[in-house]
């Protein structure tokens, strides 16, 4: 059940992947690393190298080596060493979240560094790490409408890999290892159509409605309506541009009594009307295609 949970979760956001870089460098080299308002991640195919953050140590990453940064984090890749006669082959790619603010992406840490034996200890997470790398090697017809696709799996991947492997202090991932908590995190993502309120949250949770408020905040970092109106605005955003449902159809399937009430709130936290996302987000397609 918390599974299918986490995987609603994920189905519901919705992001554009792109791989940027791919290329072998020769030391000294060095690179800084600078997306605003996107996350990113680096592959060392081959070789290896050193990443410098503020306010962290520097980091050593080498070869079969992830790492992954959920939001912008300016940082510097470099191998100074005139000596290494390696080179070092990199893929780096990006994540647009979109402008919301993220509950599922505010709850992960600064950065992800998987080294390679971790990697190999899951089947699947290796396979794919090792796709990404034939796939950009190739150089075939395709190659990046091909990565690009397999960096949308790689981020499902990392979170898949984290949630597994972490236990998470705060934010949404904290809040389903919780044994109340997870309760009515999951009522609700079973059927946001529902009208919700903190008391009927707090009843799935066998807890009163000031106790499970407060737990709820402390740990998820949010209030559970902010919690509930997030998640009905990122689930109609997607139904909205991946259905040809009407706008009234979506609001009343993630809570909205009337086209009015979803269409102010949708706006408030997007910055435009659900037709206009709509048609924004076809508009895109039709460009790509």
């Amino acid at each position: 059940m918390l599974r299918d949970t986490v995987s609603q979760i994920l189905s519901a956001l919705h992001y554009e992947s792109n791989i940027y870089l791919h290329s072998n460098f020769c030391s000294p080299w060095g690179l800084d690393s600078d997306n605003p308002g996107m996350g990113s991640f680096h592959v060392i195919a081959y070789g290896h190298c050193k990443i410098s953050l503020n306010l962290y140590e520097e980091l050593l990453l080498n070869a079969g080596d992830l790492i992954f940064f959920p939001r912008n984090i300016p940082h510097k890749i470099e191998n100074k060493n005139n000596s290494d006669a390696e080179a070092t082959t990199l893929i780096c790619g990006s994540f647009d979240f979109g402008k919301s603010n993220n509950p599922l992406i505010n709850a992960l840490p600064d950065f992800i560094h998987i080294k390679a034996n971790e990697i190999s200890r899951f089947p699947w997470f290796e396979s794919l790490f090792r796709h990404i790398v034939n796939e950009a090697e190739m150089g075939t017809e395709g190659k990046n409408l091909i990565l690009d696709k397999l960096a949308e799996i790689l981020f499902v991947y990392v979170l898949r890999y984290y949630v597994l492997t972490t236990k998470s202090e705060s934010g949404v991932l904290a809040g389903l290892a919780d044994l109340q908590l997870s309760k009515a995190i999951q009522a609700f993502h079973r059927d946001m159509s529902f009208s919700w309120t903190v008391e009927k949250l707090a009843q799935e949770a066998l807890m009163s409605r000031s106790a499970f408020s407060e737990r709820f905040s402390e740990l998820v970092k949010m209030t559970p309506m902010q919690y509930v109106t997030h998640w009905r605005m990122q689930c109609a955003y997607n139904a909205l541009n991946t259905t040809k449902d009407s706008i009234l159809a979506v609001a009343l399937e993630h809570g909205y009594n009337s086209e009015a009430a979803f269409s102010k709130v949708f706006k408030k936290q997007f910055g435009l009307s659900p037709g206009k996302a709509r048609k924004q987000n076809r508009s895109l397609i039709q460009e790509k295609e």
